[in-house]
This record gives C-alpha cells, sequence and structure tokens, in this order.
C-alpha cells in the first residue's frame, strides 16, 4: 500500500517545479491586458519559477541567495519568450544599424510572413528573397497603454474548488489545505499584478532627423519600413513594460514572491503526506490549470500582435514581393528606399569585392541614380579587360537588376 502511494506523490509533490513559463505567461497576460477582476484562485504548477521572476523584478535581497542571478528590469515579465531580439535593421538615410530589435519587430516579421505574394520578379531564381514594403502612416505617442480583454480562468477555478472539496469529503486534510494555499497564493500574485501598468515605450525622434525609412532583414525575409522616425521607432526601438507605480507595489512583488516560493516548498513537504484519492485530486487541480495556462502562453503572443499590429501601427498598408536572386533583392531595396548613396549601400548588401561585383554595383548605382534604369542592353564600358566568363556573369548580374526594375515599376503607383 506505502508503494502504491509513493507512485502519484512524486508527481504531485514536485509540481511546483514544472510549469513555470507557462504560468508566469498565463498571469502577465491576463492581467496586464485588461481582464475582468476575477483572481487567479486556482491551483497552479510553477510556483517555484514564478516566484525567481517575481524576486527578479522586485530586487530582492533576501531571495538572492535561493534564486541565483541577475536581477532584471519590469519588462521582462511581457515577454512572449526568453530572448525577446528581433531582426537586424538598417536605416536608409541616418546610417543607423540596429543589430537586434525589440518584440515589436519580431511581432511584424511574423505577420507578414502570412501574408500572401502581391507579385512575382521575372528571371532566374536561385536564393528568392521575400520583400514586404510596409508604409507605416501611424505613429503612436512614446508611451502608450494597450490593453486587450482575454477570458477570465472559471475553469481551472473551478477544478481547484472540485478537488479541495473531494479532498475535504475524504478527510484528507493535508492535500486540502496545500490545494487551497496553492490557491490563494496563485489569487494573491495576481491581484499584485494587476497593480502593474503595461506600456509601450519607443524613444522619441530627435528634431532635424531625417526620415526613418530602413529595413529589416531576416534571412530571407526583408521587411522595407517607410514612415516617419516615430513611426520607424516604434518597429524597430519598442518596447513593452510593466510599470509600477511606487515601492510599495514592489514590495507587494516580493511578497508574491515569497508567498510562491513557500508554496512550492509547503507543497513539496505536505502533498506526500496526503491519500493517494488526494494525490490524484491535486495532480487533477494542476492539470486543469496547466492546460489553461498553457492556453494563455499562445493567447498572449496573438494577444501582443493584435496590440502591435492593429493598435501601435493602426494596420498599416503592405505589399509583397519575391526577387530570385539577392542582387535582384538589392536593387529592389535601392529603388523603394532611394537612398543617396546606392553604391555603398549595395556594398552593404552584397560585400563580394571581385572585380565583376565591383563594376556591377557602380553600374547599379549611376544608373539608378541618374533615372536611367535599363541594365539589359550590354556591358559597361568598365568590362572591356573581362574574360569571357567574367562578362558572362556581368550580364547576368544585370539582368537580375533588370527583373528588379521591371518588378518596381509595375507596381510603382502602389509602393
Amino acid at each position: 500500500m506505502q508503494e502504491q502511494m509513493n507512485t502519484p506523490l512524486l508527481t504531485a509533490a514536485f509540481s511546483g517545479f514544472v510549469g513555470g513559463d507557462a504560468a508566469a505567461s498565463a498571469h502577465t497576460a491576463s492581467y496586464l491586458y485588461g481582464r475582468r477582476n476575477v483572481p487567479s484562485l486556482y491551483n497552479a504548477p510553477g510556483s517555484y519559477e514564478l516566484g525567481r521572476r517575481l524576486s527578479k523584478v522586485a530586487h530582492s535581497r533576501f531571495w538572492d541567495g535561493l534564486h541565483g542571478g541577475v536581477n532584471v528590469d519590469s519588462d521582462a515579465l511581457t515577454r512572449t519568450s526568453p530572448s525577446a531580439g528581433g531582426p537586424k535593421f538598417v536605416a536608409s538615410f541616418s546610417g543607423t544599424t540596429i543589430s537586434n530589435t525589440g518584440e515589436a519587430a519580431q511581432t511584424l516579421l511574423n505577420h507578414v510572413k502570412n501574408l500572401p505574394i502581391d507579385a512575382v520578379a521575372e528571371g532566374r531564381v536561385t536564393s528568392p528573397f521575400a520583400v514586404t514594403v510596409v508604409d507605416l502612416h501611424h505613429a503612436p505617442t512614446s508611451e502608450s497603454h494597450p490593453t486587450l480583454k482575454v477570458a477570465a480562468p472559471y475553469l481551472p477555478i473551478l477544478a481547484s474548488i472540485g478537488a479541495s472539496a473531494g479532498c475535504a469529503a475524504i478527510g484528507d486534510w493535508h492535500t486540502f489545505s496545500m490545494i487551497v494555499l496553492g490557491m490563494v497564493c496563485n489569487a494573491a500574485t495576481s491581484v499584485v499584478l494587476r497593480s502593474g501598468d503595461l506600456t509601450f515605450n519607443h524613444p522619441a525622434s530627435t528634431p532635424g532627423a531625417p526620415a526613418g525609412d530602413g529595413f529589416l532583414e531576416a534571412g530571407n525575409e526583408i521587411i522595407v519600413l517607410k514612415g516617419s522616425e516615430d513611426a520607424v521607432s516604434t518597429v524597430t526601438r519598442g518596447r513593452f513594460a510593466l510599470r509600477f507605480n511606487n515601492d510599495n507595489a514592489l514590495g507587494r512583488l516580493n511578497t508574491a514572491a515569497t508567498l510562491a516560493t513557500l508554496q512550492c516548498l509547503a507543497q513539496l513537504i505536505v502533498v506526500p503526506q496526503g491519500t493517494v484519492i488526494g494525490q490524484l485530486c491535486f495532480l487533477f487541480s494542476i492539470a486543469v490549470a496547466w492546460l489553461y495556462n498553457a492556453h494563455m502562453a499562445s493567447v498572449e503572443k496573438k494577444a501582443k500582435a493584435t496590440v502591435v499590429i492593429e493598435n501601435l501601427l493602426a494596420t498599416p498598408v503592405t505589399r509583397r514581393y519575391s526577387l530570385g536572386t539577392r542582387a535582384a533583392m538589392a536593387v529592389f531595396l535601392m529603388q523603394v528606399l532611394k537612398p543617396t548613396n546606392v553604391e555603398e549601400q549595395l556594398a552593404a548588401l552584397i560585400p563580394n569585392n571581385t572585380r565583376v561585383w565591383v563594376v556591377w554595383r557602380k553600374t547599379v548605382a549611376r544608373r539608378l541614380q541618374d533615372e536611367k534604369s535599363v541594365f539589359d542592353v550590354g556591358v559597361p564600358a568598365e568590362a572591356v579587360e573581362f574574360n569571357a566568363q567574367e562578362a558572362t556573369l556581368l550580364r547576368t548580374l544585370l539582368c537580375d537588376a533588370q527583373a528588379a526594375v521591371n518588378v518596381y515599376v509595375a507596381s510603382r503607383g502602389r509602393l
């Protein structure tokens, strides 16, 4: 009989150490996005991880020994993934390069990947690129306070109430007390997080700064951003953060972290003392909560995508193109963005330094700046000393440039 009791209790007792990421996402998604005024009164897994995150935000010295690591800012609570870095950004006029943008840029990238292709460039295809032109016609203020309603946790609340009632009915007060403890601690954490204000911030533009046009690059996905400096900065440097107004709020966060950690330790010690039926009731409440938390973790990503695309960017107009080669992609970018240093930017996009590529970049830059965008009329004078293989390669690359010109001209009225 004792061996049978030991089988389920191991899983139940260690529930505080699993499911922490989903639990944290469920809390942040449900309260930071303005859910109904219903506390998370249910027994949930992952209390140790949740306590660790809250203690790092609260900068608690007391728990630094138990929860090792570096203290973080409150925006760590609002990230949909451990690493919220976005694609590289290159500004066409200011020359600014941001190696890792923020979550807003990554959200926009994920959004445009699902859009249909509007036009396909003719010509050869080696490594095709998708280029999406995004017209950022709306620039939000430097600080916004987005909200989004999501469903209240009625199902896990009912499951925890039912599980605790089942334990009470069979007289298993050890497990009953641990389920109730989990409900109270989880509800307290949700109430504390509700006092935070979800904000979206981006740096205000400098007076006299050049246009913010540029492009995001993530492998074979290119996103051209056209708009004011403020609008582009929203995408490239915008950040979600959870703001607490005073030290009392941080103190409440520390209290919530303490409760979550103590919940994990108490359940680890007390749950094994319960009956088999009681432990199964405990596992039932944990399983329902885990499913709800996993659902809320996916809802959080969709909620942030809605906030970024529809609220902050006001559903920008997009056009998506497919170009067959990197050379064609580079020429298309130069036509859409129209920088003053075309040759320099072509060299950054295609850093090959053979004499064929050097002549190609000079030819493309000269003809684009002279508005004589015709590339299929033979090789330039600089190529007279090329051998047959080099001349063939140059003609091929010029044909790629012509393919980019053709698709740009055909779509110019919509860019």
